[in-house]
């Protein structure tokens, strides 16, 4: 077991977002978690990276507690982490979005640096960005603001970003929205090589054929609570899956 969360309630605002929530991913997996909007998918990967705290329950990585763990600590951890979206970052070069993720703690903690120790820090960062890049086949945008390329493209930067940190755990938050059907292919090609390089993978998206295509065990949520956990057919097929998420007739 690499990951687990057990009993986790998350509140926000007096309003119960997340119950009860209760599973583990094993190390060299990829997991998948699907739901309808508002199920609580992003609030799990949140909880993890510790944006969002727990009100009860438990985080585990490695068998050790991660509750209450900062979000540049758990990052620290070798967990990375992709976005929804990268409008905020469309100005960035590729090569650039890759090389500030693994700024240790900011980016203001990265000016605190001398000016020797940020060179340093600036030229091994963008030896291991370039290294992600070319096992992605990103080189080619290197130097490109991300503002200039498709959706897809923009998803597997930030993907790049997200395993040049998480050389143990990455979470991936919806890599195919915004992609056209014909581009998801290469999304597909992205995690496949994740998993080459033996990194543990907890996978959210809104298209759940994506997500069972690609993940070894599935987790279905909705209302903030799971539904079922196991085989990826066998949840999908489950009759309180179908009645609850597809909004499909137990028969």
């Amino acid at each position: 077991m690499l990951l687990a969360l057990e009993s986790v309630d998350v509140e926000l605002g007096g309003v119960s977002i997340l119950r009860d929530i209760n599973f583990e991913v094993e190390r060299g997996q990829t997991f998948g978690i699907v739901g309808p909007n508002g199920a609580g998918k992003t609030t799990i990967l949140n909880v993890v990276s510790g944006v969002v705290p727990t009100v009860r329950g438990e985080v585990l990585f490695k068998g050790e507690r991660l509750t209450g763990t900062s979000p540049h600590k758990v990052r620290n951890h070798g967990i990375g982490r992709s976005l929804q979206s990268t409008q905020y970052f469309t100005h960035l070069t590729v090569l650039n979005l890759v090389s500030l993720g693994q700024l240790k703690n900011s980016v203001w903690g990265a000016l605190r640096f001398s000016d020797h120790r940020r060179t340093q820090f600036e030229a091994a960062s963008r030896s291991r960005a370039m290294e992600v890049l070319e096992l992605l086949d990103l080189t080619s945008y290197a130097h490109r603001p991300l503002g200039e390329l498709s959706s897809a493209v923009q998803k597997l930067a930030d993907m790049a970003r997200a395993l040049a940190v998480g050389n143990e755990l990455i979470l991936l938050d919806e890599p195919t929205s915004g992609v056209s059907a014909s581009e998801r292919g290469a999304i597909a090609e992205a995690l496949a090589e994740m998993r080459r390089l033996g990194r543990t993978i907890v996978l959210i998206d809104h298209d759940p054929g994506f997500v069972v295509s690609n993940c070894d065990q599935l987790m279905a949520m909705n209302f903030g609570e799971v539904l079922r956990v196991g085989e990826p057919g066998a949840v999908m097929s489950s009759a309180e899956v179908k009645r609850s998420y597809l909004g499909q007739s137990a028969e």
